[in-house]
């Protein structure tokens, strides 16, 4: 890939968008393309049970989407790891789904799709601490979901995978899972101020002894890298906390906030970083995506805005075009990936609420060529699809090195 531009220097897309058509939205999901797809998928808290038997109807509606897309990287969000879990150990839940599912047509007009590389790290949700803490405050000690790393009702809940076309480099995977909060400089913990607080509605904060436990990520963060046509791009992926559900002090919007301001750091090369392995210091000189469901809305309700600082407004991460979809453009944003439910609006009317969560950003390098959210216009006979699969909306982008080099070398 070539390197003749700076990390900070964004690359303005060279690919126009095409003409709307089919459940994803542009005619070149169908056709042959040189470029490399993308694409992220929270598929809402996808268990054990589903994916490791036949003909259940989420699963079964997610690959009838991912086989209509076709994308040659994934990224799954909310899918069990049963290692974790206990269950159907034998098979990885990622490689359940693309057996039983994605290498079965799932219309007579599609075609299976296999990913013969995947990765599913383990995660923090329902993950707990060798020492029992009251993490959120309950009066209760070492009880799950609200005392593990990650909310979780078990080990592996809502865990995220990793499933491509292409090689993954697994020697050179770093995953962040044990990442302490504390280690992050300048973080926006909420510490403990002297009073006793039994209950959550009043705040919570972690206290000195916490503070030494208490992991950054609620999930993981994972660096995977690919290698497409011999040149490596690194997959960050991770899934933050939903900056929502706590009390005045607004911790889990803080816990969000450093969770995306993570990759930030990272991409920049920041030294303080380490992995699970020991090794420090952030990405060097590759290029990357970043994919994931990152909690992340860009609205002025919220009182932190870290996809608008670390995203939005940060040249390492290409966003001067994004996805968009039909039926978030129905609904006055575009860009949303998913319906949040509703809220009472200023005619007094209860107002369906939209946001942008998901995100398959590249960096400045790479060329954004075409993208879109799976989200037709209501009404349409393809929505019933689109919402047996999740609550979120898939979200694809092709991207271009400009590298035709095919040789590996």
């Amino acid at each position: 890939m070539s390197h003749d531009t700076t990390r900070r220097t964004f690359l303005k897309g060279i690919g126009a968008t095409a003409a709307t058509v089919g459940i994803v939205g542009t005619a070149s999901a169908y056709e042959y393309r040189e470029s490399t797809r993308f694409a992220q998928f929270n598929i809402e808290n996808l268990e054990t049970n589903q994916v490791q038997q036949l003909y259940d109807e989420q699963p079964s509606a997610a690959a009838e989407l991912i086989q209509e897309v076709r994308p040659d990287v994934l990224v799954v969000n909310e899918l069990t790891n049963n290692m974790q879990e206990g269950k159907s150990t034998s098979v990885e839940n990622i490689r359940a789904f693309i057996d039983n599912y994605l290498r079965e047509p799932q219309r007579s007009d599609l075609d299976p799709i296999a990913f013969p590389y995947t990765f599913q790290p383990p995660v923090n949700t329902g993950v707990l601490p060798e020492e029992d803490y009251d993490f959120n405050k309950d009066g209760s000690a070492g009880k799950r979901p609200g005392d593990a790393f990650g909310f979780g009702m078990y080990p592996g809940q809502y865990g995220l995978a990793v499933a491509s076309q292409y090689p993954i480099v697994e020697s050179e995977i770093r995953t962040f899972q044990e990442f302490l909060w504390a280690d992050m400089p300048g973080n926006l913990m909420p510490l403990d101020d002297g009073s006793e607080r039994l209950n959550k509605k009043d705040g919570i904060y972690l206290t000195p002894e916490e503070t030494d436990a208490f992991r950054l990520p609620s999930k993981t963060h994972a660096d995977v890298p690919i290698r497409v046509d011999g040149e490596r791009v690194h997959v960050l992926t991770s899934h933050p906390t939903p900056p929502q559900y706590d009390g005045p002090n607004n911790f889990n919007g803080r816990w969000n906030h450093d969770e995306i301001r993570f990759w930030a750091d990272y991409v920049a090369n920041a030294d303080y970083i380490y992995d699970d392995d020991g090794n420090r210091g952030g990405l060097e000189d590759d290029n990357y995506v970043l994919m994931g469901d990152q909690n992340g809305a860009v609205t002025t309700e919220r009182i932190l805005k870290p996809s608008h600082t670390f995203f939005h407004e940060n040249d390492d991460f290409y966003t001067e075009e994004l996805p968009t979809s039909p039926g978030g453009e129905s609904l006055d944003n575009p860009y949303a990936t998913r319906i949040r439910g509703t809220r009472p609006g200023q005619s007094g009317e209860e107002d369906t609420v939209v946001a942008q969560l998901d995100y398959v950003l590249p960096s400045p390098q790479l060329s954004y060529e075409d993208g879109g959210v799976i989200w037709p216009e209501p009404g349409t006979d393809r929505i019933e699809t689109v919402r047996s699969a999740s609550d979120h909306r898939m979200v694809w982008a092709d991207v271009n090195s400009g590298n035709t080099d095919e040789s590996g070398s």
